[in-house]
């Protein structure tokens, strides 16, 4: 029950200051385009007629070449075929506190008395449990043996799963006030990169657990906890060898992962995911405008303000279209080449889309807190 609360109260301030600038209660009416072409070829519930409060657990789906994976909050864990939607295998374990991660036919999941459950994805069936005492909002980061996350104390972990030790811990200096939000670490070759609550992005030897470089990318302003937000609050994202990485009230950056150093930086304030179609890296700042960057210019290739002052959770692309989500429960599709927009999903504030879709060349898939699976489909022009 103490997780639980816990969870609780930190998805809660995501849900009061995660867009500072637009009004959670009354956002900017969503836009209305004349395009239509965003649409879904099924939709399934994990787990009908939940309801959450403000401060629900977020849970993100995965999933493989022909396998979609997601868990809820009430404890069911469900894997769907990618086209059509038919519930593959679907078990009702315990309350999930962070997940889904698929690795090597095996899922991740951190249950909220801070339980790692890994799952054979074939079946769903139980095959390892370990103990951690700890938990963590965003899934957690496998690579080989290895297990890494951002814990909801602001610690970062890195967990062997063969000899089922810690290998190190780092201690942030963790602000009074944070958002609390899902980004994770990035495993680079021999090292750990990670964003913190406190500004600052780090790379750590994976052996030793010791810092190898270090950058503020956010520094705190204001007199009030709540003028002082400096998380980074954004999952690295790896692109041709380079990092981009963001800050709430900071610096949007790209970093050269062995040695530290910052090619390239503009200031905008983000705290939803970025995402790239190898052309341009996409980004939303906190009042909902949505950004182009050229990768190798660094120009802004278009900027796209229809939806401007709604709540903006997360980004991602689906072939030639960026699928961004909002809180508020819509989802739009914008041309990753032109900004124009493609269409739109409404569930007139039924769901909350608050984590990234994730998409294949044929389907974006996207989760609600409410536990509302969509298979969505660009059609054809």
């Amino acid at each position: 029950m103490r997780a639980m609360q816990s969870a609780l109260a930190s998805v809660l301030v995501v849900v009061l200051v995660g867009c500072a600038g637009i009004n959670p209660r009354y956002p900017a009416p969503p836009p209305e385009f004349t395009s239509d072409r965003v649409g879904f070829d099924w939709h399934h519930f994990i787990a009908e007629g939940w309801q959450p409060g403000d401060g629900a657990v977020r849970l993100r789906p995965a999933q493989d070449d022909e396998r979609v994976f997601a868990a809820h909050v009430t404890g069911e864990v469900v894997a769907l075929s990618k086209g059509t939607g038919r519930v593959l295998w679907k078990h009702s374990l315990e309350p999930w506190q962070a997940g889904v991660t698929l690795h090597r036919d095996r899922l991740y999941l951190l249950s909220q008395k801070g339980d790692l459950v890994v799952l054979n994805a074939s079946n769903g069936e139980e095959v390892q449990r370990s103990a951690l005492g700890v938990t963590a909002i965003a899934p957690l980061v496998v690579s080989g043996n290895q297990i890494a996350f951002l814990a909801q104390d602001g610690k970062l972990r890195l967990w062997d799963n063969t000899s089922r030790n810690w290998v190190w811990i780092y201690d942030s200096e963790q602000p009074v006030l944070t958002l609390h939000g899902q980004a994770q670490p990035l495993f680079y070759r021999d090292a750990l990169i990670a964003g913190f609550s406190n500004g600052r992005v780090m790379a750590f030897d994976l052996l030793s657990g010791e810092p190898r470089w270090s950058h503020r990318l956010s520094n705190p302003r204001g007199v009030t906890d709540l003028q002082r937000l400096v998380d980074v609050d954004v999952t690295p994202l790896l692109v041709n060898d380079r990092i981009y990485i963001a800050a709430y009230e900071g610096r949007l950056v790209e970093i050269m992962p062995n040695s530290g150093e910052i090619r390239w930086e503009t200031t905008q304030s983000v705290s939803a995911s970025l995402a790239t179609d190898g052309r341009s890296l996409f980004v939303a700042n906190r009042t909902g405008e949505i950004f182009a960057y050229d990768l190798n210019t660094k120009a802004i290739r278009w900027q796209q303000q229809a939806v401007t002052g709604r709540p903006i959770t997360s980004l991602a692309v689906q072939g030639d279209t960026v699928i961004v989500t909002d809180r508020r429960g819509y989802v739009y599709g914008f041309s990753t080449r032109t900004g124009e927009p493609v269409g739109r999903l409404n569930f007139a504030g039924h769901q909350r889309f608050t984590v990234p879709a994730i998409a294949d060349a044929d389907h974006f898939y996207v989760q609600s807190m409410q536990g509302l699976l969509l298979g969505g489909t660009i059609r054809a022009q």
